[in-house]
Order: structure tokens, then sequence, then C-alpha cells
């Protein structure tokens, strides 16, 4: 029987040092990746509250603003953007579900490299770019490792805690669809229904609290799709403005489909072209990710990049074709 991660001694040997890092300090700044999930924003906020409960005073940053959907969860709008962040001098930085720094975006370039620095990610090709890198592939969410590192440091777990944990394994799992939900998935999210989590109030305000505005670019995405490779592939583009914010799961409508096996959404922004690839089976599309200068999950990834929309297109299909074919 595989032992639980927080009776090995390599996992407590990592809390331990977290918590020595991290701990007593009066300058913590905690970020995370470029255009933020679920995971990535609750596992920043439960951060903050894991060092609040180490005496530390920690500051959340994001590259962009809090997707409005991700509001209600518990210290959002404690969150600041990189954009009005004075200050540069910090005690410890804290980068968590980030596969590498430059996801992290400007504020990478106003850290400095004397800083000490801890990375906890799940991300299968997280670059190890910290001091400390408590870093679990396996694991169904970023938060679900910042739990373990709360059990094995015997913190509480207040219901804004449980919350913010309980969300970010809800959004990385898709609802509890993908195959990264396992057993103990279920396992850690029913101890935060104990602790004060409320299923319901967390999936109404991560899928069903749409605008207007996001149904309507979902309308303009299914129009737009298109099946190549006999089927096993579906395209969609839409263009984006930043007043329109899409829905939780708009990449994965071309996945929904019997018969496809990748699927990939285009979103023309100005200049730059985001792409967000979604995989079923063996399809590994953070392999794609990666030729493009992103990353991410085996059956979900992305990239952002410069340049021509149907040269980068063509790429993109020809290089999920090959996936496909392995």
């Amino acid at each position: 029987m595989v032992p639980e991660r927080t009776d090995t001694d390599e996992f407590k040997a990592q809390a331990a040092e977290f918590a020595a890092k991290l701990g007593d300090q009066k300058r913590v700044l905690v970020t995370t990746h470029i255009s933020p999930d679920g995971d990535a924003v609750a596992s920043m906020l439960s951060a903050s509250e894991i060092l609040r409960q180490l005496d530390s005073d920690a500051i959340c940053c994001l590259p962009d603003r809090v997707p409005r959907r991700y509001d209600f969860l518990p210290g959002a709008d404690r969150i600041i953007e990189t954009a009005d962040l004075n200050d540069k001098d910090w005690d410890r930085i804290l980068v968590v579900d980030s596969g590498n720094l430059s996801r992290i975006g400007d504020l990478a370039n106003r850290i400095s490299p004397e800083t000490p620095l801890v990375n906890v990610d799940h991300h299968i090709d997280n670059e190890r770019f910290g001091e400390l890198n408590v870093v679990y592939p396996e694991a169904a969410s970023t938060t679900e490792i910042l739990f373990d590192l709360i059990q094995t440091l015997h913190l509480s777990i207040p219901d804004n805690l449980a919350t913010l944990i309980y969300a970010g394994l809800f959004t990385d799992t898709g609802g509890f669809r993908f195959p990264n939900t396992t057993e103990r998935t279920f396992s850690i999210a029913a101890r935060m229904v104990r602790h004060g989590a409320n299923p319901n109030d967390i999936a109404e305000a991560v899928y069903a609290s749409n605008s207007p505005t996001s149904m309507r670019l979902l309308g303009k995405a299914l129009s737009s799709l298109e099946l190549t490779e006999n089927g096993c592939l579906a395209t969609m583009t839409v263009e984006q403005d930043n007043s329109a914010e899409e829905m939780e799961d708009l990449a994965d409508y071309g996945l929904a489909i019997k018969g496809v096996r990748a699927a990939a959404l285009f979103r023309l922004e100005g200049e730059s072209v985001r792409v967000s690839l979604r995989g079923r089976g063996t399809v590994d599309v953070s392999r794609v990710a990666r030729r493009f200068g992103g990353g991410g999950h085996t059956k979900a990834a992305g990239f952002t990049i410069k340049g021509d929309y149907d040269k980068l297109r063509s790429q993109v299909i020809a290089a999920l074709n090959e996936e496909i074919g392995r």
C-alpha cells in the first residue's frame, strides 16, 4: 500500500523547512500564474491563511485582476494587481501553482535573486525554481498539497480555509470529472465540507454565475467549431477583449463531443493569441503546449504567443494531430 504523502519522511522534512523559511516573517509576497484559474487563486489565498497561522504577514499579488467568478473566495478582495504593487523588498517569496517563474508575468523581473523563494505546485513540468520545491504532480490540485502542509504542521482549518481548499480541488478536477480525481480527492473534499465548505455555493459560483456577455461568447465559440482528423480534433476560435469574461469551462466544450480526443480554443486578444488545449485518453496536451513556450497538465494545458493567427493555428493543429497519432 502506498503511504500517505504526509506519512513520508520527505514530506515531513519539506513541511518543516516550509515553516522555517516562511514562518515569523513580516513581508511575504504570495503570487501565482498569469490568467489564474480557480486552483491558482484558491491556492494563493490558502497560502496566505497558512502564513497568518505561522505568524507571518502576507500580500497576495496577481499579474491580472481576479476573475469575477472567483470573487466569492474568502480574501479575494485583498488581492492586489502587479501594477499596484509598490514594494520591492520582500523577506520571502511564495509562488503557488506555477510551473515556472516566467508564468508569474512581469513580477518575475521585480524579484531579487537574493530573496528566498518557495515553490508549491503540482504541474508535471514544474522547473523546481525555488530554494524549497514542494512539488507533487500526482496531487489533484495545489490546494491538496497545501492541505497536506496544514495537516503536517498541525494548523487549524477554519471555514474560510476549508472553502478555499475545496474550491481548488473542485475547479482543477473540472467539478470532480477529470482523470486526476481520486478517492483521496473526495476524502479531502469531504473533510472540507465538515470544516464548513458549502459544495452547492461553490459549484453555483464557479459554474452557474455567468454573465450574459460570457454566454454570448460561448455562442460565438460554438459557432466557430470545426472537427478535423476524422472527428478526433475539435477547434474553436473567439475574439476577446478585456471586458468579456468567459465561462469557467469554455475550453472544455470541444472535448464534450463523442469521439474527440483533443480540443483547442484560440482566443484572439489584440496582437496575442491565447490557446487552451484539452486532451482525452492517452493524448498529452502538455507536450504540445511546451512546444510553444507554455505548459500545464497532461489533459489541460495552454500558452500565449504573438504572431499570425492562421499560421499558428495550422502549427497547433499539426502538433495535436501528431500527438493524437502517438
